[in-house]
């Protein structure tokens, strides 16, 4: 644990810093890098798996790495973790949030009657909740453990899970192998899309809401 953490603060805080990093890395540890980077999206590090696939696929592009082991690597790494957060919000996650909503301050944001609401909605939108949500930054890791909290049916989240991963890993790492050589400008706006995508989920949301109750009150 203590290894991870001295890794992350040892991150460079410029684009090109980051890609040289990413480079050393993979030269040293090959698509294990990839691998964990998809992995530790959820755990601690926003946005890694995006970052290792784009500079995944620019490397490939270089004739250094396969292109379709860096696709496996970045699946396989997000497949595992986003996984692993659906069992942790299966087996102890409810039990966690009801504790939560004890709280003075946290009972306003995380109560019973919040918890059951976005339980109906993964009831009637989980699957397309869990697909969109591997695409957004702050979503992908909310989405499986809520799923999980919400106690979804496996058999119904791993299968929209599966494909949402397959084509974030696919999409991400062509877009790397495409626009790798303007690496700070496809940071940038990789990062100001994934901004907007989480706001048009809020509005969806929002409205998504504001029908049931006008719908409830007609």
């Amino acid at each position: 644990m203590h290894q991870v953490l001295t890794l992350i603060q040892s991150i460079p805080s410029s684009p090109r810093g980051l890609l040289e990093l990413i480079t050393t890395l993979m030269a040293t540890y090959g698509y294990l890098v990839v691998f964990v980077g998809a992995a530790l999206d959820n755990f601690g590090l926003p946005a890694s798996g995006d970052v290792v696939l784009f500079a995944g696929g620019w490397i490939s592009n270089e004739g250094r790495i396969k292109l379709p082991l860096v696709m496996a690597s970045g699946f396989g790494g997000a497949l595992v973790s986003d996984n692993a957060m659906y069992w942790i919000g299966r087996a102890g996650g409810r039990p966690l949030v009801e504790r939560a909503s004890r709280v003075r301050l946290l009972g306003l944001i995380i109560s019973q009657k919040n918890l059951s609401k976005v339980e109906k909605f993964f009831a009637a939108h989980g699957g397309k909740s869990v697909f969109m949500g591997r695409f957004g930054p702050g979503l992908r890791s909310m989405t499986p453990l809520f799923s999980g909290v919400s106690r979804m049916s496996y058999r119904r989240f791993l299968p929209y899970n599966m494909a949402g991963v397959a084509v974030w890993a696919v999409a991400y790492t062509l877009v790397g192998y495409a626009f790798g050589e303007y690496w700070s400008v496809l940071l940038s706006v990789a990062k100001s899309a994934g901004y907007v995508f989480v706001a048009l989920v809020l509005i969806v949301l929002a409205l998504y809401v504001y029908r049931r109750r006008r719908h409830r009150e007609g």
